[in-house]
């Protein structure tokens, strides 16, 4: 029986430990997880709120580098331009439609969501629209109602236009992945709503938007899983992203031209038809091509 014990005691020593190991950690685990559930829920809740750090960290990144702030403000002023249309926009309420959608939708952020370029005042007063599901991420919410951003709900955008304009990429995530192409076969809702609201469309061709970051090669099938919900991964390449992080020191050496293309106005109708909906979307689309065989000076594919 001593025998035994001297055999086994070691390995009860360790068995002991491991319990005590794996408890602390089960433990950690249930505290992390409550608090998570916790903190997140006071962030749903507007409890917890980001941007009065956000107002906080601004200003004292002003007042100890305000010389580089304003070099890169300025940096982004030089780098994204408008051309075009840009003095007939006055008064009334616009669709803007921005081709194409970048990996990053730069120059539409920068003209709607930030007052650093000289977009014509009725692209700086229209609401940004966002993928929607960008608002289960934390403190998104906050930082849309922030920024004059709203979800790509149809509600949403339809009770902005009774306010105002909006800008939208209108071919999607997806349209990432193509170059010279507009997804726009499958759109429906946006030329309904136009229609609904009698609101005019602006195409908005945004010249090497797709060249500031390119996409990591991913493999196809990943994004074909993808392909049904209409989204895509998007991970820019790191060569891409250091060649624009020169920005911070200088402009781009090319600056960004987006081309405000001429209104198509729209009739409206209170209640859409499909044949409707169908025409004004191809009469869209004509005018886009002919604008962007013009702007780029190659053809457009519509998908």
């Amino acid at each position: 029986m001593t025998r035994m014990i001297d055999l086994i005691y070691p390995y009860s020593y360790i068995s002991i430990w491991i319990g005590v190991l794996l408890g602390i950690g089960f433990t950690a685990a249930c505290v992390g997880l409550f608090s998570t559930m916790f903190i997140l829920i006071c962030i749903s809740l507007g409890m917890i709120r980001i941007m009065p750090l956000f107002t906080f960290i601004n200003r004292i990144f002003r007042a100890s580098m305000h010389t580089e702030i304003s070099r890169l403000e300025n940096n982004i002023k030089e780098s994204f331009k408008m051309t075009g249309n840009t003095h007939a926009l006055e008064g009334g309420h616009y669709i803007f439609m921005w081709h194409p959608h970048g990996v990053f939708p730069t120059s539409l952020y920068f003209h709607t969501a930030s007052s650093l370029t000289d977009a014509p005042i009725a692209i700086k007063e229209s609401k940004t629209v966002a993928f929607s599901n960008l608002q289960w991420l934390p403190f998104t919410t906050e930082i849309f109602h922030e920024t004059n951003i709203i979800p790509s709900e149809y509600h949403d955008m339809k009770n902005a236009l009774k306010e105002g304009s909006i800008s939208l990429s209108p071919g999607g995530m997806r349209e990432m992945l193509y170059k010279d192409t507009a997804l726009l076969l499958r759109r429906r809702g946006i030329f309904k709503m136009a229609l609904e609201s009698g609101t005019p469309l602006v195409p908005v061709i945004s010249r090497d938007e797709a060249e500031i970051f390119k996409a990591v090669d991913l493999p196809e099938w990943i994004q074909d899983i993808l392909k049904p919900y209409d989204l895509c991964i998007p991970i820019p390449t790191w060569k891409t992203i250091s060649r624009f992080l020169g920005i911070l020191h200088n402009p781009l050496k090319d600056p960004l031209y987006s081309v405000i293309g001429e209104p198509i106005l729209v009739e409206k109708v209170e209640i859409p038809t499909e044949q409707q909906i169908s025409k004004l979307r191809e009469k869209y689309i004509e005018a886009l091509k002919l604008m962007y065989k013009k702007e780029i000076g190659r053809e457009l594919n519509i998908l």
